[in-house]
């Protein structure tokens, strides 16, 4: 029987999670919460969290008494949220009436609590015994993102659902804690430990040679964490080396680039599948642009950026008739025609692909 699970305070990953809840495993969610104090939320479309297509699930104020009505809570961090306290006491709450609390990783950092997530398999805790990189003998999607909010685990999900669904066995690396709760693999906790980039890289090959092993997949789908590159001397974003040391240690034979909103042009994407042939060993093949927009925020002590954000509706429009983009393939993943077009051109793409006829 599946357990009620509860979502908390609606981050646009958890949008994406009731978008595509009918690929849970374990879980119905019963409750979407958003704090008490966000009353012009109350009873209105999930979608008014992400921007996308109404997907007829109610946003529902936090209160203890429905929160008790659930088994499992998960809660995520939202950075427009930033006062702890918000969290700390729905935690405390849950605990009191004896629920499975599940923190995602950066919330368990910010609130210097330890993560009531699932523990996560590290295989091969010893370092390779040699090196060679072997290759992964099932066709690879690889998901990148620009930065945050710019609803990759949305295309992850839109993958999982369009591939399972035409009969394929698909194997997943998800880009996020949520991933679990999707039966989804995550991107093992080496990955993030003070080593040598070399030994991450092979580690992570022979941990999906591993894994591509035992689940026998006909498809590879992993979502990588963190931006592709830093946005700027004060904005690192992690310098892109996540992605670097995923990409080599697992070349894809597909690439997808998560976006934020802006008038591209066509000068623009040749560099990026530059970027990406020589970088991260895979030109990039699709561009999905997010509804959220991104701007250094001129008013910050510190340097940060400020969002701002659009429907779904409008990105295809600026898709369709304003963004420059020639033969490149550009897609938004919060509207089911689009992104299945893209689905179904990644099929052919691979389709196509010698390798794999």
């Amino acid at each position: 029987m599946n357990k009620k699970l509860a979502l908390f305070p609606m981050t646009r990953e958890q949008a994406a999670m009731v978008r595509y809840s009918s690929l849970l495993q374990g879980y119905d969610i019963c409750h979407c919460f958003v704090p008490s104090f966000l009353r012009h939320f109350e009873g209105v479309d999930v979608s008014r969290r992400d921007g996308g297509e109404e997907v007829g699930s109610a946003i529902n104020l936090y209160n203890k008494t429905d929160l008790a009505k659930s088994e499992t809570l998960f809660i995520d961090y939202d950075d427009k949220l930033e006062e702890l306290s918000i969290y700390k006491d729905v935690i405390c709450n849950a605990k009191e009436s004896g629920m499975e609390v599940v923190l995602s990783d950066l919330l368990a950092h910010r609130i210097n609590e330890e993560s009531l997530t699932w523990p996560i398999d590290a295989p091969m805790a010893e370092k390779p015994g040699e090196d060679v990189l072997y290759k992964i003998r099932v066709p690879v999607i690889t998901v990148f993102s620009q930065g945050i909010r710019t609803d990759q685990f949305a295309i992850e999900l839109t993958l999982r659902s369009y591939f399972t669904n035409i009969g394929y066995k698909v194997s997943q690396i998800g880009s996020i804690d949520a991933s679990r709760f999707f039966g989804f693999n995550s991107i093992p906790s080496f990955m993030y430990e003070p080593r040598d980039a070399y030994e991450k890289i092979l580690r992570f090959n022979y941990y999906v040679r591993s894994l591509v092993n035992q689940e026998k997949p006909e498809l590879l789908i992993i979502g990588v964490p963190g931006a592709t590159m830093g946005y700027s001397d004060q904005l690192l974003q992690g310098l892109g080396l996540l992605p670097f040391m995923v990409s080599t240690a697992v070349r894809a034979d597909l690439s997808i680039l998560s976006m934020y909103y802006a008038k591209y042009n066509v000068p623009f994407f040749d560099e990026m599948t530059k970027h990406f042939r020589y970088k991260l060993s895979c030109p990039a093949s699709f561009f999905s642009i997010s509804s959220v927009g991104v701007m250094p925020d001129p008013g910050s002590e510190r340097f940060k950026l400020t969002y701002f954000e659009a429907d779904s509706n409008h990105v295809l429009h600026s898709i369709n008739s304003e963004i420059e983009h020639g033969e490149y393939n550009l897609f938004n993943a919060l509207n089911s025609d689009s992104i299945n077009a893209m689905c179904v051109a990644a099929q052919k793409a691979l389709s196509d692909n010698p390798r794999f006829m």
